[in-house]
């Protein structure tokens, strides 16, 4: 992929396990974009996922809100349904998140677009 786009000006391609971005600083990106990943480490059964899916999808999530500026938003595409995955994409309560049905059109499975965005912390008042 590297040498694919090698030309693409704004670009920078990094190799990392997703649980343990090493390397990668923290608030250093604009946008994260997962059509794959993420989906590939869920088995089991959608309404009670193993603790084994609990665990990587939350080291995977943590790491990607780590990694992601303030203002930045991580893109997720996935058949799934969205409240089996909602719990999985936020342990922590630490996003807001809008899903889209995305499809091309009437097949037997919807594609579900999140866009993940890290929540804002409230404002102290000025009044104590």
């Amino acid at each position: 992929m590297v040498s694919k786009q090698e030309k693409e000006s704004g670009v920078e391609w990094k190799w990392a396990d997703v649980r343990d971005m090493i390397g990668i600083p923290d608030d250093c990106t604009d946008v994260a974009f997962d059509k794959g990943t993420l989906d590939s480490m869920i088995f089991g059964s959608p309404w009670n996922p193993p603790d084994k899916v609990k665990e990587n999808t939350s080291k995977y999530i943590r790491e990607v809100f780590r990694v992601l500026k303030p203002d930045g938003v991580f893109l997720y595409i996935t058949f799934r349904q969205p409240h089996f995955v909602v719990p999985l994409l936020n342990p922590d309560d630490a996003w807001d998140i809008s899903v889209d049905v995305l499809r091309e059109g009437e097949g037997c499975f919807d594609y579900h677009g999140f866009a993940l965005r890290k929540k804002v912390a409230p404002c102290a008042s000025p009044h104590g």
